[in-house]
């Protein structure tokens, strides 16, 4: 009888041993896989203004956005869609400008987006001009990863005041929720 109790106690210390050695093993594959995509997303391209954006009114309006392509892997297959539009909401957007990038982007490597509007929509010769919103949406392809991914940037322009060009700005966060309805309304919601 005494027998019969220590074998059912070591076969119970043995199951024990091998449910945790299990559960442990289950908690390390999650940290690993965590911590492998908490790694492949550091890696991704991802771009971020190498300068502030530049106004230039000579002609027409235009504005020069560099981006920096700050992640590991290169960027491939870029394009953008940029739109222009009234701060007010009102009407279509003044410009819808699609633009793609052929060759890829390494890492630290800097493209440039340039947007001229028309004159004929504004004047860049008017002592005031108002404010418009830009919306900027890229979308590029990770070769190493084969994944692709999308970024949308929203951008003022308060336009001109007395004579002076103001600076684009980004836009506040309480802004983006009508900008999006704006798009929406359009049907511009994919930027």
């Amino acid at each position: 009888m005494f027998g019969r109790n220590r074998k059912d106690w070591s076969t119970f210390v043995v199951t024990g041993s091998t449910a945790i050695f299990a559960i442990i093993s289950l908690i390390s594959v999650y940290v690993t896989v965590n911590s492998w995509q908490t790694q492949r997303e550091a890696a991704r391209p991802y771009f971020t203004f190498k300068e502030s954006p530049i106004v230039e009114l000579v002609n027409h309006v235009s504005f020069e956005f560099k981006f920096r392509n700050v992640g590991t892997h290169p960027a491939t297959e870029l394009t953008s869609k940029t739109l222009v539009f009234n701060q007010d909401l009102s009407g279509k957007p003044i410009l819808i400008d699609e633009y793609s990038v052929v060759n890829d982007i390494p890492r630290d490597t800097v493209s440039s987006l340039l947007v001229h509007l028309d004159p004929k929509e504004i004047n860049p010769n008017l002592p005031n001009i108002r404010s418009y919103y830009i919306v900027i949406s890229l979308r590029y392809m990770d070769p190493i990863l084969n994944d692709t991914y999308k970024q949308i940037i929203y951008i003022k322009w308060p336009g001109v005041i007395e004579r002076q060009t103001q600076p684009l700005i980004h836009v506040e966060a309480s802004e983006k929720q009508a900008i999006d309805k704006y798009m929406k309304s359009f049907h511009y919601s994919d930027g």
